[in-house]
């Protein structure tokens, strides 16, 4: 049995960072390591024969200054056959925001990317900025310590997303959450998450961000026919973290050298 892995690159630029830190923790040298790292990401992945998928603020693709916006590596991204996936436009967390502001967010990523990219791929994938939503409530999943509860507030529930997503001529998203009986009276069998096929729009589980040893043994001992990995390019540079540069190339060589027949493929070569 064929085991595909889907590796899902959170890059976020330097308003991801800003959005995503502690307020005023942003620093110059962060986003600088982080576009570093992709440029080694982008030379390790070819060397080693592999695609994966970078999820990418629109914000990056505007015109601008370099690295504050850095639209030509994301063409060199594309050029080198990794899908291109909207990672919103400025890393809004989406269950505080109207819909009407996550829809324009999703509909201008999309079509800056696209221009950036342009004849390469059409961008049909989103990774929701911090994960969030976290509640499905017609999957009877909910996120009680999350900011922005829905009901309270619409933009809170994946549904709801999905349904902007396929307005906006979106595909595929990766969502994090729990169904709440699964959590407490089910052993999770795949730790990574399941692929789902919602109504004809494909939902790609997230349950595990690195490359550490427990994934690792995951994957080499159980038969799913898929694996999806997160990870984000700037921590990379950080040691004894999950998603360090050492644990990622301790990953790639041990999968290489199992034996195994395992796979790398992007979200849109499943809907292939």
């Amino acid at each position: 049995m064929k085991k595909k892995i889907v590796l899902i690159w959170d890059f976020d630029g330097p308003v991801g960072q800003v959005n995503s830190t502690y307020p005023y923790n942003y620093n110059f040298s962060n986003l600088e390591s982080e576009i570093n790292n992709v440029k080694w990401l982008l030379s390790e992945l070819k060397d080693r024969k592999i695609k994966c998928c970078f999820a990418i603020t629109g914000f990056c693709a505007e015109k601008g200054v370099y690295p504050y916006s850095f639209p030509e590596l994301i063409k060199s991204i594309s050029n080198e056959g990794h899908e291109v996936a909207s990672h919103s436009w400025k890393h809004e967390w989406i269950p505080l925001f109207k819909e009407d502001q996550i829809d324009k967010s999703l509909r201008r990523s999309k079509k800056i990317l696209e221009d950036t990219i342009a004849e390469n791929q059409n961008v049909l994938g989103f990774v929701p900025p911090h994960n969030r939503p976290m509640t499905w409530i017609k999957r009877g999943a909910y996120s009680l310590g999350d900011r922005g509860l829905f009901p309270f507030f619409k933009m809170g529930d994946t549904g709801q997303l999905i349904k902007l997503l396929e307005k906006n001529k979106y595909r595929w998203v990766r969502v994090s959450y729990k169904n709440r009986f699964r959590i407490k009276y089910l052993k999770e069998k795949n730790i990574t998450g399941r692929v789902l096929n919602y109504k004809g729009f494909l939902v790609l589980e997230n349950h595990y961000p690195g490359f550490d040893q427990k994934v690792i043994d995951h994957i080499l001992s159980t038969n799913h026919e898929t694996y999806t990995i997160s990870a984000h390019p700037y921590m990379l540079s950080l040691k004894n973290k999950i998603e360090s540069k050492d644990n990622f190339m301790n990953f790639m060589d041990v999968l290489g050298a199992s034996g195994q027949l395992i796979e790398f493929v992007t979200p849109s070569d499943l809907i292939r």
